[in-house]
């Protein structure tokens, strides 16, 4: 609960303001009640108000006003009845929505601030942490966890203030009526409590395995439905139907498992209350008929509703503390979430002194690096690239290239070793700055469901159609850009959907070229270009990368003759470099890729 009261309390006024206007409408409510013990005088004409015995300030009241309602004839008493019990429970309405309203935005406005942390949590996430979970159990946590935190937590917090609010402002009136038997009731809810108790056991520990499966049923969903080519391409359709109806079903029979304990919460505790509303009216029927002179037949049937009233407050009572039992889980998650150690955006200082090479935009200085302990991916790595000069980095796969540009955008930090950026180390830069002087254009190209303009000038929201336009050009873009329906401003559907690998890669590109960035990183640019667009973009990269510091990486050993410098990677170290000249004429490793490609 210290979790969701820390989110509520940047809305303690209106959390206050809830709670008066709620006790305004219980106070209606109890008058209404209490009025209709004067209602059944008038109706059945027993008695008149001096031959009642006042032994309270209620009994006194509802003297009064028989006596003044009386007054004016018994049919004339009964009409204005009815209009006092007309304004009486219409007042308790307008209370009660508007305390509806205030806790509604309170919930919302928490819901909204979680939903955000939680995303912003995800932004700042170190890459390390997508490579070790599954992405469905990350989306769950938007999805499936905040679902059932509003209506578990808070939706329960909010049954619970307001049922704790009403039941101690009927249980103050029930004892000012008579303490007798309210004692008597009171003596009955350590029973109630004791048998809730009991249901509510083991609830959190089976509610957080539900919640574990449900993100892993979004997780087999989503990789499911992401591969679904593939599973029709080798007839796999009845082995994944299989699959997850197994899972499903497993997932469903726990769920329900765990409601039947929940939903017992709510008949057990009315059937308990109906006993003790047996019991009332048995003991209470023995006080009036006794003589108690705290207890008259009236008020006692005001008591009787009084309590009546209570019950279902009392039901939600028991129903909340379940409710947040079960919740518990998907609070224990989002709080692990939002306490995974972020990316390190902090300025490091160094105590060891950095030799960089004069000139140089990049260094890598004896960097190893492994994502999994003891499994090196990278191994003593030493490399430059001169200001306005391109490397190229080739090898196998699994050699190590795409890491490399990962360490260099800082992604993640080499075990031994350092990256320098224009002679600065990387790790004493802020992220924000390494990052906006660095434009990479990946091996997977991703584009988001918007606009063309959107995505090309995404990351650099001031940019002008006139620099948009530019950049488009640049990478060969403009010319199918404009052939689209609606040009610049089509929407290019989920993940660019409407396009061709070729000319997803193009926009890719464009997006890269407009932010005139210090080092451009190209992996794998042009893998998903044919051989025509591919000698067209070359020729605009060629231009592009003049003077400009590059980092080009290539299975395509064609793409790259023309690079400064042309690095061979083999098992994560640097086995050769030199021009292309210069690795042909040796006859190594690269002149074998060379060849291979060629046949």
């Amino acid at each position: 609960m210290n979790f969701t009261l820390g989110r509520m309390k940047p809305y303690s006024t209106r959390g206050v303001l809830y709670v008066l206007l709620v006790v305004l409408s219980v106070v209606f409510t109890m008058a209404t009640a209490l009025s209709v013990a004067d209602f059944l005088k008038i109706l059945f004409g027993e008695g008149d108000a001096a031959a009642v015995p006042s032994v309270n300030l209620v009994s006194r009241w509802l003297d009064g006003l028989y006596a003044w309602l009386i007054s004016f004839g018994r049919l004339n008493a009964l009409l204005l009845f009815s209009v006092i019990i007309f304004v009486l429970y219409s007042l308790k309405n307008v209370f009660g929505y508007l305390a509806a309203v205030q806790i509604a935005t309170i919930r919302t406005r928490v819901v909204r601030d979680v939903r955000n942390s939680l995303f912003r949590k995800a932004m700042r996430l170190p890459m390390g942490y997508y490579d070790r979970n599954r992405k469905g159990d990350v989306l769950s946590r938007f999805s499936s966890d905040m679902i059932e935190y509003d209506e578990s937590i808070l939706g329960s917090v909010q049954a619970l203030l307001s049922s704790i609010i009403t039941m101690v402002l009927y249980l103050a009136m029930l004892v000012y009526l008579n303490v007798k038997l309210t004692l008597f009731v009171l003596c009955m809810l350590p029973l109630i409590a004791l048998v809730i108790a009991g249901l509510s056991r083991r609830l959190r520990k089976r509610s957080q395995a539900v919640q574990e499966m449900n993100s892993r049923l979004i997780s087999m969903t989503d990789e499911t439905i992401g591969g679904v080519k593939v599973i029709k391409a080798y007839t796999a359709i009845d082995f994944s139907n299989h699959r997850f109806r197994e899972f499903n079903r497993d997932y469903a029979s726990r769920r329900t498992a765990m409601f039947r304990r929940i939903d017992a919460a709510s008949p057990v505790s009315e059937f308990l209350g109906t006993v003790i509303v047996i019991g009332i009216l048995l003991f209470g029927s023995w006080l009036v008929m006794g003589g108690d002179n705290g207890l008259t037949a009236d008020l006692f049937i005001s008591y009787v509703m009084l309590f009546v009233l209570m019950i279902p407050p009392a039901k939600e009572l028991s129903t909340g503390f379940s409710q947040i039992k079960k919740g518990h889980a998907c609070v224990d998650r989002i709080e692990a979430f939002l306490a995974e150690k972020e990316e390190d955006s902090q300025v490091k200082s160094f105590e060891l002194r950095v030799k960089s090479s004069d000139g140089a935009a990049v260094e890598l200085q004896h960097v190893s690096f492994a994502y999994t302990e003891g499994v090196p991916v990278l191994k003593d790595i030493c490399l430059s690239v001169p200001r306005g000069t391109t490397l190229a980095l080739v090898g196998a796969s699994g050699s190590g290239k795409s890491t490399i540009a990962d360490l260099v955008c800082r992604f993640y930090d080499p075990q031994e070793g350092m990256v320098l950026l224009g002679g600065v180390p990387v790790r004493s830069m802020p992220l924000a700055e390494l990052r906006r002087r660095i434009a990479v254009v990946a091996q997977d190209t991703l584009l988001f469901n918007d606009s063309v303009a959107a995505n090309i000038a995404f990351g650099c929201p001031d940019a002008t159609p006139e620099q948009i336009e530019q950049a488009a050009r640049a990478a060969q873009a403009h010319d199918f850009i404009m052939q689209l329906a609606e040009g610049y401003d089509t929407n290019l559907g989920e993940g660019g959907s409407l396009l061709s690998g070729g000319q997803r890669q193009r926009i890719s590109i464009a997006r890269a070229l407009l932010r005139n960035p210090e080092l451009l990183i190209l992996d794998e640019a042009t893998s998903a270009l044919d051989t025509e667009s591919e000698r067209l973009l070359q020729q605009t990269l060629d231009s592009v990368l003049q003077g400009r510091s590059a980092i080009v990486i290539a299975h395509r050993l064609s793409t790259i003759r023309n690079a400064d410098s042309i690095a061979v990677l083999d098992h994560g170290t640097v086995v050769e470099r030199g021009t292309h000249d210069e690795l042909m004429a040796l006859g190594g490793r690269y002149a074998d890729l060379v060849k291979l490609q060629t046949l």
